[in-house]
């Protein structure tokens, strides 16, 4: 049986006061205060999207029709919340949106996160508005496709429709490209990779670990509401080598693991160490001992 919730409905004129009151009617809903905050955020920016796009390009042909008149409603249905709004359109607009929406949903997220960086960085013509950047943050946002549809109205007008779908226990991805002074991060929830491997010796130490801090207390709170509290979860810690400063971060990290262990999260520490580099394995002993969780020890051959 479907479980569902009303987080959100309006239907009427959209101006800047009733973005601000729909706002915080939606900040305000005990539906969206029982989220996490990633998931909330996540639902949050969606929402100001829509909302936007439908001040800027909705053409209103009749405010005495209620058919006609603007309308966003945020829903729960079991465990995705769904996004639905709608606005008046010329064809004229219609045209450029299904050119852009369309490729946003056809791309992957390497490809959304090129559109987006060529977006941003892209001059704007003198009637440009931003819904084509708007629309790409959306689909990165929800990590789903944009779902539309077109309804003539009159000629020359159609109702636009766009549905967003997210799920109520979403984790971002954490992924850094590994430099010669700072290590590789995978840290992909939903494919199951957990991994920081290569060399720590970052220019900014504490900027660098802060994002992988504070996407494992994100994935904390995500793990204990979510019901994936039994699957196991395995982390890989493979260093070359890291100076004493990556060292003091790297602790705080098996103490965050430590943490969820505690909780009775199934976590698993894998401490990888070349065959001989004595240093590594004590070192990663020390600190399995200092958080008071059992590593499992991985030798591996000299490269």
């Amino acid at each position: 049986m479907t479980q569902t919730a009303i987080f959100l409905d309006y239907r009427g004129p959209v101006d800047l006061p009733e973005i601000e009151s729909l706002l915080k009617k939606l900040k305000k809903s005990k539906e969206f205060t029982s989220l996490n905050k990633i998931t909330g955020k996540r639902l949050y920016a969606i929402v100001v999207e829509c909302l936007e796009n439908i001040h800027e390009y909705s053409f209103l042909i009749s405010p005495d029709d209620p058919g006609l008149q603007p309308h966003i409603s945020v829903r729960k249905e079991d465990d995705k919340i769904i996004v639905t709004s709608g606005n008046p359109v010329t064809d004229y607009t219609k045209a450029k949106l299904i050119n852009r929406l369309d490729l946003i949903n056809k791309s992957d997220e390497a490809a959304l996160k090129t559109l987006y960086e060529n977006k941003i960085n892209h001059k704007p013509a003198e009637d440009e508005k931003g819904a084509g950047l708007g629309f790409i943050s959306m689909a990165r946002k929800s990590g789903n496709r944009i779902n539309y549809s077109f309804e003539p109205v009159k000629r020359g007008y159609s109702y636009f429709e766009t549905q967003i779908s997210i799920n109520k226990y979403i984790m971002r991805k954490l992924i850094i490209d590994q430099t010669p002074s700072s290590p590789k991060v995978i840290l992909d929830a939903e494919n199951k990779i957990f991994q920081i491997s290569g060399e720590s010796r970052p220019p900014d130490v504490r900027e660098f670990y802060d994002q992988i801090l504070s996407w494992l207390d994100d994935f904390s709170f995500y793990l204990i509401r979510s019901d994936e509290k039994e699957n196991p979860v395995e982390f890989n810690l493979d260093f070359e080598y890291f100076n004493s400063s990556s060292g003091k971060m790297i602790l705080d990290i098996c103490k965050i693991l430590a943490n969820l262990r505690l909780k009775g999260i199934n976590v698993k520490v894998n401490w990888h160490f070349e065959k001989d580099d004595v240093d590594m394995h004590e070192v990663g002993k020390e600190m399995s001992k200092i958080v008071k969780f059992p590593f499992d020890f991985i030798e591996s051959e000299i490269n």
